[in-house]
């Protein structure tokens, strides 16, 4: 589930540095390296990995363990750390450490665990945090946490103080390194995604019917002035149910540098129309409408295969503006992986992981170019070629998935089955694709010329190399590098805007690591 990426929290930071000891700011780092193309960095399974607009030799990392963002420099054989911003006990600002704060509140003494990161401009990336439910605020440039202006508008209809407890009450704005996201929900649905009905949260507003509080803050992203975070909201873990999938929408502002935040007055939550979103990412269509994709998981369990997924997963579509769900793509039980989106530069095609089996789904962005989609006020339009009128934008779900290779020597399916993760290349014209249980990197051609119509037809992705780039998760393999999740591609054109290796991969086994590796780059 979503949650597989929050392992754990400590006080103190240590960064892995290329054999100095320091990690720019004084602190104790480890030396090992363990493979000439990687950086350890402190824990495992980091969570998140961005890289920072118009800043193409630069990326930022999220650790869990110790919590803490953290600037790479991408020039030479293996990424360099550059600095660090550790996470305080206080990490919003508000004066209380967060445990305090959650236990005045009525809450188990929380703190966060740090998700993904979205760098959203050169000097303001957004970090999830569960459990204590939040997005921080960074300047990865620094890097370090920065403030923001944050406000709880009680004028407002529907803001009631139970409604947003860890908000700055009164209506009136504070200094905060976080937005809060954990809020009263109250939904028209009346079961989980198990099928239990949904009671009151005694903590909520008591008129209503059913209520709960958002849990497990995933992807977000800015687009229309607006910040759109999902959050999964988990209800029990041992028996793999959810609650409706919300979108949380704020209000952002940054005027000549500063920002401030709040829950957007006339529509603070979306309901998500699939259980477990996770990913969220920003796209513009033809017509230049800022859009919000965000991918909807479906319930799953702790495990790995196809037993492991239990509902529908699918994409939604809002429109930034109107902050109208305006479609659906449904996936089938695909279980993608928590990742946003990767959308070619084109932005034609987005693509996703699989969190259970060794595939990629990918979806025609072509589809949302249709002005009809965001007329009147109803329904989400579903596009699984169905609707009359409308295309079907999948090109590849869990009944045709994009099927990749087994390694020979890699996990067995029982012990691990698949858990991809997927980006596209700067020219628009390769997939990368990684399995956290072969430790593999496939390479799959995408022809978009003509352009090709909607949907694009499944021969136009060729599945051509496979590289077996890290360890499998076998016994053999243990104390060797493997586990590798997030890639990205670096920004410009191998060979020409720079000359080091141009995709990077987070891998979590023995120790966190950052690595590089040489695909078109020379």
């Amino acid at each position: 589930m979503s949650a597989r990426r929050h392992i754990g929290l400590a006080a103190l930071l240590a960064l892995a540095c290329e054999g100095s000891g320091d990690g720019g700011g004084g602190l104790v780092v480890k030396d090992e390296v363990l493979d000439p193309r990687c950086t350890p960095v402190a824990g495992s399974l980091p969570s998140g990995l961005s890289g920072i607009p118009g800043v193409g030799d630069r990326m930022a990392l999220v650790q869990l363990q110790p919590p803490a963002l953290v600037l790479f420099d991408l020039d030479g054989e293996r990424p360099r750390v550059l600095g660090s911003a550790g996470v305080p006990a206080d990490s919003d600002g508000d004066g209380y450490e967060d445990s305090d704060r959650s236990r005045q509140l009525g809450f188990f003494p929380f703190t966060p665990l740090m998700g993904s990161v979205e760098a959203v401009a050169p000097d303001l990336a957004l970090i999830s945090a569960s459990n204590y439910e939040q997005v921080l605020f960074a300047d990865p440039s620094l890097p370090a946490l920065r403030v923001a202006q944050v406000e709880n508008p009680l004028d407002a209809p529907g803001f009631e103080a139970p409604d947003y407890p860890f908000l700055p009450q009164d209506g009136l704005p504070a200094p905060r390194t976080a937005i809060s996201t954990r809020t009263c929900i109250y939904p028209a649905a009346t079961t989980d995604s198990g099928g239990t009905a949904i009671a009151k949260d005694a903590r909520c507003d008591p008129s209503e019917p059913r209520s709960f509080f958002t849990t497990l803050t995933a992807g977000k992203t800015v687009a229309a002035g607006r910040l759109f975070v999902a959050t999964s909201n988990l209800r029990s873990s041992g028996l793999a149910t959810f609650y409706p999938g919300t979108v949380l929408v704020y209000a952002l502002e940054a005027p000549a540098g500063a920002l401030r935040v709040q829950p957007d007055e006339e529509t603070p939550v979306l309901f998500t129309s699939d259980f477990n979103p996770t990913g969220v990412a920003r796209h513009v269509n033809a017509a230049g409408r800022e859009l919000v994709l965000v991918t909807n998981t479906g319930a799953i369990g702790a495990g790995t295969g196809s037993g492991n997924l239990r509902t529908q997963a699918s994409v939604d579509v809002i429109d930034a503006a109107s902050l109208r769900l305006v479609a659906n793509v449904p996936l089938g039980v695909a279980g993608p992986s928590f990742d946003r989106l990767a959308i070619d530069p084109s932005g034609r095609i987005g693509l996703l992981g699989a969190s259970s089996r060794r595939e990629l789904y990918a979806i025609d962005l072509g589809a949302l170019d249709d002005e009809r989609l965001f007329e009147g006020d109803g329904a989400p339009v579903l596009l699984d070629g169905l609707t009359p009128g409308f295309p079907d934008a999948r090109i590849f779900d869990a009944g045709h998935p994009l099927v990749l290779p087994d390694r020979a020597d890699g996990a067995p399916p029982a012990q691990c089955e698949g858990f991809t993760h997927a980006a596209v290349d700067a020219a628009g014209r390769e997939i990368f694709a990684t399995d956290f249980c072969d430790g593999t990197l496939a390479r799959v051609r995408v022809d978009l010329s003509g352009p090709p119509p909607v949907p694009v037809p499944a021969d136009r992705f060729q599945a051509f190399r496979f590289d077996a780039h890290f360890a499998p998760l076998t016994g053999p393999s243990l104390g060797l590098v493997r586990g590798p999740s997030l890639v990205r591609v670096r920004s410009g054109m191998p060979g020409v805007d720079y000359g080091g290796p141009d995709v990077f991969v987070l891998l979590g086994l023995p120790d966190a690591q950052l690595c590089g590796v040489r695909v078109a780059s020379p």
